[in-house]
């Protein structure tokens, strides 16, 4: 079989582009040997490597795996099945850390969640003098992480963990993270060779905010003054991001786009020694105190505005039985205190375990979404 024939039997299965790359790969041949000697045969050993590879494309498996490694900022990375497949959508989260990273002589860096170690690699190898750790709960992502960074020359502290574990009692200038972001259930989870990818690294299982209410809500406690935190997101969850990061209490919480001009990156930097108010003081212990908390005008059983009536119905289709209002109605400081508080300009307001979820568009969103559900499990009883 020569070159013209196996590509030509090959894109009757697979896309052409593709059909040319996993070519290359298993002859070794470049795109000008295809286009200059298409008569060059195949050895058999190639040919059955090729077939093989069809075959697998053809079911759907990402070309990225079935060759072991992919390009992403000029560099090549090799991938498993064990890490997601990387995607130049996270270069935007690579280039507002360097941003904020210009002027720190030795910044400390901390990745969560490196998979490949795509974001710690890339700024290790920009910022040669920083000091970088890259956390992965998966003992196979860290060994493929520290295979490239040892490929590319990248210093750069692995450990594996949970999250912030690994790294107690340590600070950083820099925390950015992709962490799972896709709401349980979502199609997207099987579409476009996701299958085929870590589910661990896709979704938290959940409404899809799980993993960033933690990154969040911890962040505060492992930054130093000024130091900031950023981390990748879906296309919809700019508002709810920037909502967690406020209430996180870091400051100029700020959703960045990509080029297509989507919603693609939030972050937040922490400001050391901030005071609350003892509005916000009360409103903080209210929020903290109690597991579902809704901040609206009048009661549960006597919603005095058509908002704070759909939120009550909402939060009661859901199973909750029993939870905490806040009529703002009877105290005008709580009324203007949760605006800021929340960084919400409009009542009603929920808050879940702490965190502020929003207002009741919000709420119907999510309701038919089935996503509050999914925050309410274990709450809806009480």
């Amino acid at each position: 079989m020569t070159l013209f024939e196996a590509l030509t039997a090959a894109r009757q299965r697979i896309d052409r582009l593709d059909a040319r790359l996993l070519l290359q790969y298993a002859t070794g041949c470049s795109h000008t040997d295809l286009l200059a000697r298409p008569e060059t045969p195949v050895s058999a050993p190639a040919c059955a490597q090729f077939a093989e590879w069809v075959a697998r494309r053809a079911a759907g498996e990402p070309l990225a795996y079935i060759v072991g490694e992919v390009e992403f900022r000029g560099r090549v990375f090799q991938v498993s099945p064990a890490v997601l497949i990387p995607r130049p959508e996270t270069e935007v989260l690579i280039d507002l850390a360097l941003e904020k990273l210009a002027g720190l002589a030795n910044p400390k860096i901390l990745d969560l969640g490196t998979g490949s170690g795509i974001v710690a690699i890339s700024l290790a190898l920009k910022c040669p003098r920083a000091a970088v750790v890259a956390v992965d709960l998966s003992p196979d992502a860290i060994s493929v992480a520290r295979n490239n960074a040892g490929r590319l020359g990248a210093n750069v502290d692995f450990r594996q963990g949970d999250w912030f574990s690994p790294v107690a009692g340590e600070h950083f200038d820099l925390i950015v993270s992709n962490p799972p972001y896709v709401a349980d259930g979502d199609p997207h989870l099987e579409l476009d060779g996701l299958p085929f990818e870590p589910r661990l690294a896709l979704t938290d299982g959940a409404d899809g905010l799980a993993c960033i209410r933690h990154i969040a809500g911890a962040a505060a406690a492992h930054l130093n003054p000024g130091g900031w935190l950023l981390f990748e997101h879906g296309y919809d969850q700019g508002a709810a991001s920037r909502n967690l990061l406020t209430a996180a209490a870091l400051k100029s919480p700020t959703t960045f786009p990509d080029l297509a001009g989507i919603d693609r990156v939030s972050g937040a930097y922490f400001q050391s020694g901030v005071i609350m108010t003892d509005v916000q003081q009360r409103i903080h212990a209210t929020v903290t105190g109690s597991p579902v908390v809704l901040y609206m005008k009048g009661d549960a059983s006597f919603p005095q505005c058509g908002f704070s009536s759909m939120a009550v119905q909402i939060l009661k289709a859901c199973g909750v039985k029993d939870f905490v209002t806040v009529n703002v109605l009877a105290d005008a400081e709580i009324r203007n205190g949760v605006k800021e508080y929340a960084n919400w300009p409009t009542i009603p307001q929920l808050y879940i375990k702490g965190q502020f979820v929003g207002g009741s568009d919000i709420m119907k969103e999510m309701y038919q979404a089935g996503e509050l559900q999914k925050m309410l499990e274990g709450i809806a009883q009480v």
